[in-house]
């Protein structure tokens, strides 16, 4: 059988995922995400941004800041 993986971004979200598959008994498992694997996400979760932004760039739609706009505003 397959594996679905859901993510919940508010706790109400968690929650009616869970009554869901309690109504439709559905095995449900909660995996609390550990601090590593937090940080593992949101540096992944970067990096795609980042890519967006350089395909959105390539295509036209934005413009992005040269080396020295970004240091100026340090």
């Amino acid at each position: 059988m397959q594996q679905i993986i859901l993510q919940p971004q508010t706790p109400d979200e968690l929650r009616l995922v869970k009554q869901f598959a309690k109504v439709m008994k559905i095995k449900a498992t909660t995996i609390k995400e550990t601090p590593k694997a937090r940080k593992k996400r949101e540096i992944l979760d970067g990096i795609e941004r980042g890519l967006a932004e350089i395909k959105l760039h390539q295509e036209g739609k934005i413009t992005l800041k040269t080396a020295q706009q970004v240091l100026d505003e340090l």
